[in-house]
């Protein structure tokens, strides 16, 4: 009986050694890829909310260059619409130096949907004809305030995928790599559309050190992106970009807004003057 015992002891330990592997790899193959997790996000009438701190290092000096925030609308091919409300933050210093500047910081929000941009507040408030809200603004597709922040978007199936396949670390919840100006404005829309035009050869070269953290369902929780600025204001400092990802698959509806309320480009002198 002893003998008996111990021989079945000995099988289920046995049994036990041989299993555990085979339901460790069960597990690994089960759990999703970031990208496939996020392609099952894609869905008319769902998205996502994000949130948007950019910084500038010079000098061994960090201040807030912008905030972003505001929800993101999918079809089921990608990003089909966002509603954002930013801000930049413009120094007190430099407002003394020039009061024009002073406009550049006033709360701005973008409707974006159709691939037409329109703009309310901000630097385009004021000069906006009476009766209008709203600016139609064909050559800036994402506002002021977002051609500077939230460029590099993980919620973006094209960019995810162009992030994962250049990522040098990669774990269960987190990645990280680098990739060009030049290889992210070939692959994402999101990217072309926030930069506002084509990467000049210098910028081009321009490398972006980038951060995912994953969440619940190995979807997109963090990206920290950062780069050294060639060109305009942040020429010659480091920036940052800290982009949360919360409310996957929240219901998400962005229209734009009334026509009797939107006005052309073409319409600011007028209503300026």
């Amino acid at each position: 009986m002893k003998r008996l015992i111990a021989g079945l002891t000995c099988a289920v330990s046995a049994t036990a050694v041989l299993a555990a592997p085979a339901s460790a790899s069960a597990a690994h193959v089960q759990a999703p890829d970031p990208l496939a997790a996020l392609k099952g996000q894609l869905a008319t009438g769902r998205g996502v909310a994000f949130s948007d701190v950019t910084k500038t290092t010079s000098g061994g000096k960090s201040r807030v260059f912008s905030r972003l925030k505001g929800s993101l609308g999918f079809s089921r091919s990608g990003i089909a619409s966002a509603d954002m409300t930013g801000r930049l933050h413009v120094p007190e210093k430099d407002k003394e130096v020039l009061p024009g500047l002073g406009k550049l910081d006033r709360p701005e929000r973008v409707i974006w949907v159709k691939n037409i941009s329109y703009v309310s507040g901000g630097l385009f408030g004021e000069v906006l004809p009476e009766g209008k809200k709203w600016l139609r603004t064909p050559g800036m597709a994402f506002g002021i305030v977002g051609v500077s922040s939230h460029s590099v978007n993980a919620a973006e199936p094209a960019t995810l995928k162009a992030l994962l396949a250049r990522a040098t670390v990669k774990h269960p919840s987190a990645y990280s790599g680098k990739i060009t100006f030049s290889e992210l404005y070939k692959v994402s829309p999101w990217f072309r559309a926030s930069f506002g035009g084509k990467p000049t050869a210098k910028e081009a070269k321009t490398v972006i050190t980038w951060k995912l953290a994953l969440g619940a369902g190995r979807l997109p929780a963090r990206l920290t992106a950062a780069y050294r600025g060639t060109e305009g204001t942040t020429k010659g400092s480091t920036v940052t970009m800290d982009t949360r990802y919360t409310g996957w698959g929240s219901k998400v509806t962005v229209k734009a807004p009334p026509a009797d309320q939107v006005a052309r480009p073409d319409e600011l002198e007028n209503g300026g003057e």
